[in-house]
């Protein structure tokens, strides 16, 4: 896991490396073929190749559904040559599922230019494999995909036009051995293209943006977060200009999301932003000049987010073979995620009120516990597994604690003692910079024998990583 392999465990904290300040890079490829050139197809991260693995697209000039598979390894393209491979396809996106160590792919515009498909495909590294799942989603294209790494499962959402009456509104599930579709008490509206990138920090997957065509068609700017069971609306008071064909990931090495490009009313979007689980920043303009429909992953490796090839918009429907890597800043971001469960007060909400900066004092506030209470407040360096294969949150109910869940590895405790239902837990950092970019994740659990349960609530989780 990334936090073990980049950290050794100290006293309290861990450490981390260092990126640059926020900058799209152009690298300077070799003269590859004009074929590479493409857009609307997937890319996404395999640790067996060491690289990121792009697969298909559509070419323009003379126009061509393409079933090539390709590595970045980071200094180049090199075309992989699988014994078996998908038909051509486009619009299609493509995720790392991390339990079963294989990348996934659905549907999307194959074997045709127009044709659309349902089929569900899976490259191990080295050959893709075609699964047949005992239900499927019905064919579509220009959906959405996330993996859940937390539940294990790929979530879809949309496809082309937004369409309701066709399933656009439909969030789908595939856990390796069958699509589900799942059944959310919130339903977002029916969308082309949203983004979608799972936020390991916080253990949900995020949506934000699509487009739907009913007249007079609409360009959404909307976040929303999938918890596994639901989609939650956030409301941000800032937003990316557009939702329309951008590109998002999850860069993991600075715990936010990153966004680019898309159309705004037809006006280019040629911005970078970030999404910290709270609300949307702006990080920087400039960068990759095809701003629709470009490949986009994060490289776990260099830290970096590659973004390749896409579509406008110089001549419209045109396409390049361009490069760009992106590195932002790690300034210190803290926000919550996660539930909690009651005491006789209520469920009691554990907030950050600084941000956890190197060299000063991380302060987190829970407030809603009962008067009379004892709090133990709960560190930790991971947010996925309380074991190796026992994956988070850990039901409590196996230690006396039914109806709860522990959304924090264990790694430190603090006990604290509420008064008038609140206390301020306060965390001194070291003044080093070698811890930049450590997550850190922390829940707070209050004893209360009069808790519905008779023995504690707690609080849901923060998550933060330490930066300037």
């Amino acid at each position: 896991m990334k936090h073990l392999a980049r950290f050794a465990v100290g006293a309290a904290l861990l450490g981390a490396d260092i990126l640059p300040a926020q900058t799209w890079t152009l690298q300077n490829p070799p003269p590859y073929p004009t074929t590479l050139a493409r857009r609307a197809g997937g890319l996404a991260w395999h640790p067996s190749t060491g690289g990121v693995v792009m697969y298909g697209g559509l070419q323009s000039g003379t126009t061509l559904v393409l079933n090539d598979t390709w590595l970045w390894n980071g200094v180049t393209w090199t075309q992989l040559s699988p014994t078996t491979t998908p038909p051509p396809r486009w619009g299609h996106r493509m995720v790392y599922d991390s339990r079963r160590n294989r990348l996934v792919t659905f549907g999307g515009r194959s074997p045709t230019t127009t044709a659309t498909a349902n089929d569900t495909w899976e490259f191990d590294g080295s050959n893709w494999q075609q699964v047949f799942p005992t239900a499927s989603p019905s064919a579509r294209a220009f959906y959405g995909m996330a993996f859940d790494e937390r539940r294990g499962q790929v979530v879809m959402y949309g496809l082309q036009t937004g369409s309701v009456a066709l399933g656009g509104n439909q969030t789908w599930l595939y856990n390796g051995t069958t699509w589900t579709q799942g059944a959310p008490t919130t339903v977002p509206p029916g969308l082309e293209q949203p983004s979608l990138a799972y936020d390991k920090g916080r253990g949900v997957v995020v949506m934000f943006g699509g487009y739907n065509a009913t007249s007079p068609g609409t360009d959404y700017r909307t976040t929303y977060e999938w918890d596994g069971a639901n989609w939650t609306l956030k409301a941000t008071t800032n937003a990316p200009a557009t939702g329309y064909r951008t590109g998002m990931v999850y860069d993991d090495y600075r715990g936010r999301i990153v966004l680019y490009g898309g159309f705004s009313g037809g006006a280019v979007q040629q911005k970078t932003w970030e999404y910290d689980g709270n609300d949307w920043t702006q990080v920087g303009s400039g960068g990759p000049g095809r701003i629709s429909e470009g490949y986009m992953a994060f490289v776990p490796t260099t830290g970096q987010t590659v973004y390749f090839a896409g579509s406008g918009p110089t001549v419209a429907g045109t396409v390049n073979n361009e490069t760009w890597t992106y590195s932002g800043p790690t300034n210190a971001i803290a926000s919550k995620y996660g539930k909690g469960c009651p005491t006789s007060a209520g469920v009691p909400d554990f907030a950050p009120t600084t941000t956890p900066i190197l060299g000063a004092n991380y302060q987190l506030t829970l407030s809603g516990a009962p008067a009379v209470a004892i709090g133990l407040v709960v560190h930790g360096f991971d947010n996925l597994q309380f074991t190796p294969g026992v994956w988070l949150p850990f039901d409590l109910t196996l230690v006396g604690i039914p109806g709860c869940g522990l959304e924090v590895r264990p790694d430190a405790t603090a006990v604290e003692l509420p008064v008038g239902g609140t206390f301020t837990h306060v965390l001194a950092l070291p003044n080093n910079p070698v811890l930049s970019g450590l997550g850190l994740w922390s829940q707070a659990l209050v004893i209360d024998g009069a808790a519905p349960n008779g023995f504690a609530g707690i609080s849901n989780g923060v998550h933060g990583v330490l930066g300037n």
